[in-house]
């Protein structure tokens, strides 16, 4: 095995694989990556067994063969290095790496050892914007729960019809849903699943600045792949609940408010929340109140200047749980509907229900 390429790139295919290694005391070939030259590419594997990332660089000088050695070493190696461009060789089951001004050697194991990735077999598949995917799974994943109790809500919801393409996550505190809309793909059959939340961040970093991917399901399976890069990762099994019920219509108090000044005096009553988290929130007169009083701090009130309708009210939140969505507005004037203390709340953009946000109310004392 013989390769030459571009060090920065080798470089930013490193640092994905190494994320997706394992760290199996019974499986110590799960640390290491593949390194295989095909043609004129070097194609990266890592694996940790739940989950699988396959990296593809362009160079010259290339011989095919493989060689397997530690993600880690080899990844930390090539981040040290400032050369332009770097030379990979594989010489009696080493890595030989060379530049202008470096020769090192990086010891290998068996290539026999490293585990075969299983293939996909196809049953739903859809193409779609990269950019627009991630942003969404952005913007839903703060709602998503991080309890072992509840498997089902540990994951990104994802909802696929002809014309657009749903993502949701609860933690039954709040609710995030956001839709994406797009040309209608005929072709497709309605689909669902439930994505990991670890693979969700990770697909953020990975593909995010993609022009576009390609989203397969097969049996408990998911590869994601843009031109360069493939994800493979295990489905998060069960059933997420029906949500659609539990978004509120129909509100007894409502108004339009400036995003960045609610987001501020939550911000800032946050200082003086109580142990529970808890600031409060009004509407009277057409003015948005927030609220917050820690008998040990001391007190906060900001009035902010709103557009309403309906009746005065008063209603208690987790402070947290108000950022996170006032976060994933993305626009300068928001929606947010209020129903008393039992009922849940909707926070989202004033445009539209692209991005939709319900959040549970805390009973004032």
């Amino acid at each position: 095995m013989k390769f030459t390429c571009i060090t920065q790139y080798l470089k930013k295919a490193l640092a994905v694989a190494e994320r997706f290694t394992g760290k199996n005391i019974t499986l110590p070939i799960l640390a290491n990556v593949l390194l295989e030259v095909r043609r004129d590419n070097l194609f990266i594997t890592a694996t940790n067994l739940e989950s699988a990332v396959y990296l593809t660089l362009k160079g010259s000088n290339a011989r095919e063969g493989r060689v397997c050695v530690p993600a880690k070493v080899l990844s930390s190696f090539v981040q040290s290095i400032e050369d332009e461009k770097i030379q990979l060789e594989e010489k009696q089951g080493s890595l030989i790496i060379k530049t202008d001004t470096r020769d090192t050697r990086v010891n290998g194991v068996s290539t026999d050892e490293f585990p075969l990735i299983p293939q996909i077999k196809k049953s739903s598949s859809i193409t779609l914007s990269a950019r627009a995917f991630c942003e969404g799974i952005e913007r839903v994943l703060p709602a998503v729960s991080l309890s072992e109790f509840k498997p089902e809500l540990g994951g990104i919801f994802v909802n696929i019809s002809p014309t657009s393409l749903k993502l949701a996550g609860t933690d039954t505190f709040r609710l995030a849903e956001k839709t994406i809309f797009f040309e209608s793909q005929k072709h497709i059959e309605p689909f669902s699943f439930i994505m990991p939340h670890r693979i969700s961040q990770e697909v953020v970093r990975v593909l995010g600045n993609e022009d576009e991917v390609s989203i397969v399901i097969g049996e408990n399976q998911i590869m994601l792949e843009t031109d360069g890069c493939m994800i493979i990762s295990r489905l998060t099994e069960g059933n997420f609940p029906e949500y659609s019920g539990i978004i509120p219509k129909n509100f007894e108090t409502s108004c339009f408010v400036a995003k960045d000044a609610f987001l501020n005096a939550v911000r800032a009553s946050s200082i003086f929340a109580s142990k529970l988290q808890e600031v409060t929130t009004g509407v009277k007169s057409r003015n948005l109140e927030i609220a917050s009083l820690n008998q040990d701090v001391g007190e906060y009130k900001n009035n902010i200047p709103c557009s309403p309708s309906g009746k005065d009210i008063k209603v208690g939140f987790n402070y947290r749980y108000l950022l996170d969505g006032l976060q994933s507005v993305n626009e300068d004037e928001i929606f947010f509907g209020l129903n008393g203390e039992q009922s849940p709340s909707l926070i989202k953009n004033k445009s539209d229900n692209s991005f939709l946000y319900v959040v549970m109310p805390i009973r004032l004392s």
